[in-house]
């Protein structure tokens, strides 16, 4: 009896080992468009049927993935809308990894950088499902971009079309950069300039060198929002308040 006991502890001590290293090796992607615009996803065949402006795909449990990413136009009635293939081809991901993705609108090619990972989604939602789902992220930078995109200042435009014609995030970083180091700007034109730069760390560096060259430092913290990453968000929390130390 005794031994059936231990044989059955171990037994049961390798199957949660088992079922903690499925999910390790499970992948995430967060995807948007480069205009911010709403979009849809159909990974491995599946259709998700969730509208954002950034969607999260977690639990995904193979290396090579179909993804076909629409862009999405709702009917001025919010009753549906028109779905435009914008991205369709097969993308490798590393077991266990978060990926931040962007579809450049211009080129039609999807960009791809690996985040830190995020928490377990049991430690985020303990009622959730560990089925592969997806959470629909609405920042405020997404919903104010296509809105400020109309408003682009007469001195920016330049930037912008030589931003946009750069298909290398570090290509853009490095415009943007040249531009702040030559003009002061104020906090938003930061907001405009950062919102054509892909991914957050190069937006966090952008912003990091840009802070000496803002005209209007009081209001440098509403920037926070231009990041898609919580951990980008703290991190440029914490850069602030070194400032006011």
């Amino acid at each position: 009896m005794r031994k059936a006991l231990v044989l059955l502890l171990i037994l049961l001590n390798v199957s949660e080992i088992a079922v903690a290293q499925k999910k390790d090796n499970r992948s995430t992607m967060r995807i948007r468009l480069s205009d911010h615009s709403p979009l849809m996803i159909t990974i491995n065949g599946r259709d998700f049927r969730k509208t954002g402006r950034s969607l999260t795909i977690a639990d995904i449990p193979r290396k090579r993935q179909n993804v076909q990413i629409y862009r999405f136009r709702p009917y001025t009635d919010g009753r549906g809308g028109k779905a435009e293939l914008v991205y369709s081809g097969v993308v490798k991901l590393e077991k266990g990894n978060t990926y931040d993705c962007v579809v450049n609108l211009q080129t039609g090619k999807l960009r791809m950088r690996k985040v830190r990972a995020l928490p377990p989604l049991t430690d985020r939602n303990p009622n959730a499902s560990r089925t592969q789902e997806v959470e629909i992220v609405q920042s405020s930078a997404y919903l104010n971009a296509a809105a400020a995109e109309a408003n682009v200042p007469s001195r920016l435009r330049n930037l912008q079309e030589k931003m946009d014609s750069e298909d290398a995030d570090s290509k853009k970083l490095l415009l943007a950069q040249n531009f702040v180091q030559e003009n002061m700007v104020n906090t938003a034109e930061l907001r405009l300039i950062a919102g054509w730069i892909f991914f957050d760390d190069n937006r966090l560096s952008f912003l990091k060198q840009s802070y000496n060259r803002a005209s209007d430092k009081s209001n440098f913290a509403a920037l926070t929002d231009v990041f898609t990453l919580p951990e980008s968000k703290e991190e440029f929390q914490s850069f602030l308040k070194g400032l006011r130390k």
